[in-house]
């Protein structure tokens, strides 16, 4: 029996940061035979990949400064972010940018802001009433609602707007009246500045932390006993005495590997749920460059319900250090409810309809990344379940942190941030 004070269970961004900062004995498992989770790279072919868009926000200096210093440097980025709608790219967001429409959708979205009813606003409200309210019928019509049924997966009507927060930019009534006959030049957003590794991708980040914490890698959780304070890892291989857990994977699979846990306890986590992802990584070399609509941009939002995936990235954009010599890398991103991924097997073929991809482009790799926990959704449930699961592991000395450990709509720099509070 191996002998422990803190077992942290999964070597992601949040685990591995609670590993970092705690100055007791801790040891971290991870069930795979590689750190990071999801905020990872792969290099294929001389490009380099990570599972989407894994670009870091950071408001907080010291956390700046830390990630720099793991990272071996981070490059500051203007976000430049579009649309693609009718055909075209209009800049992000859609609410304060309503110059790029033609006459008709612009009058409509305009006539939806005016026209909006009068009732108190709260993020308890359904998402699509929610943005009725806040932007009117004709924004939620042409944008919020085909995006975010496409990103979510999920009914609109059951899905509340308590996600929205800093991740939805707010503009007032007046700013998007005038957006319409004037071109907005305030920059929205919590992303309006991000961050990213001078080279290597976001496996940089992941690097950093592993110079100093080393994780058990292929050391799956197999059973908690809560009781006696033991855990299991897979097969028994080996048997953790604990005095306390931080668990950064998925909260609904921590419930599943506690011993006789609580019959109200596995009736909260089966009201929790959350989408699926497929990201497909794909490396084109072009004898002429990037195509024009895809030059200089970041990242496209598409709620164009025709089009199968719902956002591509452009790796190389964002640093051209990510694909090789006449060449240039991005992403698509699927989503799908319940785990069950949406083809792909057109995805190429709609990229040249968009001319995204040129005709006489060649494909020189691909890359498929599938996520089965991606978006934890936002209901009338999720608060009150959470709560109760939450309350019930800390009385017995675990605590549930990161994306899916705490089930919450998160980033990088909440994550470390967190996961450095964990026992203040």
């Amino acid at each position: 029996m191996v002998k422990e004070k803190i077992i942290i269970v999964g070597a992601g961004i949040s685990g591995l940061s609670a590993a970092y900062f705690l100055d007791k004995q801790n040891t971290v498992l991870e069930s795979t035979y590689y750190a990071g989770g999801l905020c990872r790279s792969f290099y294929e072919d001389g490009f380099t990949y990570d599972c989407s868009g894994h670009f870091i926000h950071i408001k907080d200096e010291k956390i700046k400064k830390l990630v720099g210093k793991l990272c071996g440097g981070i490059d500051a980025v203007k976000r430049k972010t579009f649309i693609h709608f009718g055909g075209n790219l209009i800049p992000f967001p859609f609410q304060a940018n309503l110059y790029y429409l033609d006459d008709k959708i612009k009058k409509e979205c305009i006539d939806g802001v005016l026209n909006r009813k009068d009732i108190e606003i709260n993020n308890k409200m359904p998402f699509i009433d929610w943005s009725k309210a806040m932007f009117g019928s004709g924004i939620t019509k042409y944008f919020m609602q085909g995006y975010n049924e496409k990103l979510w997966s999920w009914d609109l009507k059951k899905l509340t707007a308590e996600w929205t927060g800093a991740f939805v930019p707010k503009p007032d009534a007046k700013t998007i009246i005038e957006s319409a006959y004037k071109k907005n030049k305030t920059r929205y957003g919590y992303n309006s500045v991000f961050y990213y590794p001078k080279t290597g991708g976001i496996q940089k980040l992941i690097d950093g932390f592993l110079k100093k914490v080393k994780p058990v890698y292929n050391a799956p959780v197999e059973k908690i006993d809560i009781k006696n304070k033991t855990l299991f890892t897979s097969g028994g291989a080996k048997i953790y005495k604990y005095s306390k857990i931080i668990s950064t994977q998925p909260l609904v699979e921590l419930v599943k590997e506690i011993v006789n846990v609580p019959s109200e306890i596995k009736r909260a986590a089966a009201q929790l749920h959350s989408n699926s992802v497929r990201c497909i990584n794909i490396g084109v070399k072009s004898k002429n460059g990037i195509s024009k609509i895809l030059k200089g941009k970041h990242w496209i939002y598409i709620p164009d319900k025709t089009i199968p995936f719902y956002r591509v990235g452009i790796y190389s954009n964002i640093n051209p250090s990510l694909a090789p010599k006449n060449s240039y890398s991005f992403y698509v991103e699927f989503s799908s409810s319940n785990g069950v991924y949406k083809g792909a097997d057109s995805v190429i073929e709609t990229l040249k309809k968009l001319k995204f991809i040129a005709s006489d482009d060649e494909i020189s790799s691909i890359n498929v990344v599938d996520m089965p926990y991606a978006y934890v959704i936002f209901d009338k449930n999720r608060e009150g379940a959470l709560k109760t699961i939450q309350d019930f592991l800390k009385a017995n000395n675990i605590f549930s942190i990161g994306r899916y450990g705490a089930w919450e709509y998160s980033f990088i720099e909440k994550n470390i941030s967190d996961a450095q509070k964990v026992f203040c």
